[in-house]
């Protein structure tokens, strides 16, 4: 054989492998289509576009609410009444909506809707503003955990459309929540080693200061034991209420007969009240969160707060 002969043969073997691969390229480009021939990122918007967010869902019997973006922070409303909502919470949740990205279409008609819970009726109905204006309209259905992957997955369905996705991630738990989870329950913030002042104001004789100096903290005057000290401050220095008492205005509590008064540095000064209604039961409202009343026997409230004095008498006196 000629060596022209055998550099034709190679030149038409280098082009048949070159046209295989092209061929195989082509048929795996299309099998990837056909499995996944879906848009990933289901909801586009930036987040500082979001002024409001529009929740509802008969399945739980909700009232539809919402919820506002004022300023830094986000406020809900619903039947005529306003109130704080948690900022974290809700900056995370309209985070979350606008990463949310499809890892599989589970199905492709309507009739399939009420198998993942995402129907008018059974889904949370989301919608996302700016202004007056939707920028993003999603049914949340249920979700499932793959006890394999250890990977939970929620199934939604974008308003007037058939496809039912599923994402990664809890968002059912979350956007079901209700008011009364997403609203603002704090009581008070702070570092306990930023406070130096706290007057306790009791109804009766047994009101007192305690007040940290050079030496630790003093009960008017006289050393505390530091061990039940720290452990009061570190219960008290971030505390959260559970349940609302929404039958109560809260300029009621304005001339509550208990109250604590906190002091320190880094914080502004945070006034706790407390008052007993007409059935006996204790109720609490916090200058840091001005609009909610608390159930104060819920978890015990009422007393991790309004502790008396011998609750720091070193031991042995």
């Amino acid at each position: 054989m000629s060596k022209k002969t055998r550099k034709s043969r190679n030149r038409l073997g280098v082009v048949f492998l070159i046209l295989l691969v092209a061929v195989v390229a082509v048929l795996v480009n299309k099998n990837q289509k056909g499995e996944r021939s879906f848009k990933a990122e289901l909801l586009e918007f930036n987040t500082e576009d979001v002024s409001s967010l529009s929740i509802s869902s008969k399945a739980i019997d909700a009232n539809p609410f919402i919820i506002s973006r004022e300023s830094d922070n986000w406020i809900i409303k619903t039947d005529g009444k306003t109130f704080d909502a948690d900022n974290d919470l809700l900056d995370n949740m309209v985070d979350e909506l606008a990463e949310l990205k499809a890892i599989q279409k589970v199905a492709a008609s309507k009739e399939k809707w009420g198998d993942f819970d995402v129907t008018d009726s059974t889904g949370v109905h989301v919608v996302v503003n700016y202004d007056k204006k939707s920028i993003g309209d999603i049914f949340i259905g249920r979700f499932s955990y793959n006890q394999d992957t250890r990977k939970p997955k929620t199934f939604v369905r974008l308003n007037k459309e058939k496809d039912v996705f599923a994402v990664e991630g809890y968002l059912s738990m979350t956007f079901s929540r209700g008011i009364d989870g997403l609203r603002n329950k704090s009581i008070i913030r702070a570092n306990q080693n930023d406070l130096t002042k706290i007057a306790f104001n009791f109804p009766s004789d047994s009101s007192y200061t305690l007040v940290k100096d050079s030496l630790g903290w003093m009960m008017n005057g006289m050393p505390t034991d530091s061990s039940r000290i720290s452990n009061f401050l570190g219960s008290l220095s971030y505390l959260s209420g559970a349940i609302f008492r929404d039958d109560l205005d809260p300029t009621l509590l304005s001339s509550a007969p208990y109250s604590v008064v906190i002091e320190g540095r880094n914080i502004s000064t945070v006034e706790i009240k407390a008052t007993i209604d007409e059935q006996g039961k204790h109720a609490i409202l916090s200058s840091m969160n001005p609009s909610s009343v608390f159930d104060g026997d819920n978890g015990d409230l009422f007393s991790k707060i309004f502790v008396g004095p011998v609750s720091f008498i070193p031991t042995g006196q």
